[in-house]
């Protein structure tokens, strides 16, 4: 049986939240995006990181300090869906050391069952078959049993869904195609044949399914689809002013994040893009 983390729930039916999504969002090996240090996130209900933070995020523990410092890892109401720069190093008990939870989990919030996975666990960056599993088997629980929720929202940094009619434009439009990884090993299960039949019976019992993708930023900044079966998909990431980013197509463009509107009594859940530049706090 899974457990989830369960976050207060808000009181009155006026209640409403803003949900801040960040990702590719690292300035050099040890330090994160100038512009993003520079935005208020206290106004914000809940920080959702996609992933890839730091270039090498755990490389040390000066680093994680600065992370957590901007972030606060600890908190509930801040979910972290690794990138491949974030545990393609080792260390991982560096970062399950500051937020106290698994990198892979589920939580439930105001109506909103949320799914943090891990979509490194294929390559094999120190962990193992038993891991993907235990993952996979999380995803197909929480399909089988939510009922109540108004969403499912999943978070991963690997873009997953090119293998999906009418996505397949994703894996070019992200920094990596991770179409093709394993969900399952034994036998090996991709999310097309694996998982997006079950978001599809999520969808069918009227609970509306998001899954977010963080590779995004050296080819597009920018992604977002709808399926025929209802299911929406969702790619977002920066580039920073560095002269490793200068050879990517996106070199130069005006980055932006996305912002997710909550508001609780309606259950309804909306987003919209943000250019950076108009969210930092001079």
């Amino acid at each position: 049986m899974i457990s989830i983390l369960l976050l207060a729930n808000c009181v009155g039916e006026d209640a409403k939240r803003e949900y801040v999504f960040l990702s590719h969002i690292y300035q050099n090996e040890t330090q994160v995006d100038n512009r993003i240090v520079s935005i208020d996130l206290s106004c914000y209900d809940q920080i959702w990181l996609g992933g890839d933070i730091c270039a090498n995020t755990t490389q040390d523990s000066e680093t994680m300090e600065h992370i957590d410092d901007l972030f606060d890892l600890r908190s509930p109401t801040t979910h972290w869906a690794l990138g491949n720069h974030d545990s393609a190093h080792g260390n991982l008990d560096r970062i399950t050391g500051l937020t106290y939870r698994p990198t892979h989990y589920a939580a439930h919030f105001d109506g909103i069952t949320f799914l943090v996975l891990n979509t490194n666990l294929p390559l094999g960056h120190s962990l193992d078959s038993l891991d993907l599993n235990d993952q996979f088997e999380m995803i197909v629980e929480v399909c089988d049993s939510i009922v109540q929720s108004s969403h499912l929202v999943l978070m991963s940094h690997h873009c997953l869904w090119a293998e999906i009619d009418g996505c397949q434009d994703a894996g070019t439009a992200a920094n990596t195609d991770g179409s093709g990884y394993p969900l399952r090993f034994e036998p090996s299960m991709t999310y097309a044949k694996g998982i997006y039949p079950k978001l599809i019976e999520v969808e069918n019992k009227g609970v509306e399914v998001i899954h977010l993708a963080g590779d995004f930023g050296q080819n597009h900044g920018r992604y977002q689809r709808i399926t025929d079966d209802g299911v929406q998909f969702i790619g977002s990431g920066i580039t920073a002013n560095t002269k490793y980013n200068e050879t990517f197509p996106s070199a130069g463009q005006s980055d932006s994040i996305l912002v997710f509107h909550h508001n609780v009594a309606t259950r309804s859940l909306t987003w919209s893009s943000q250019a950076l530049s108009n969210l930092i706090d001079d």
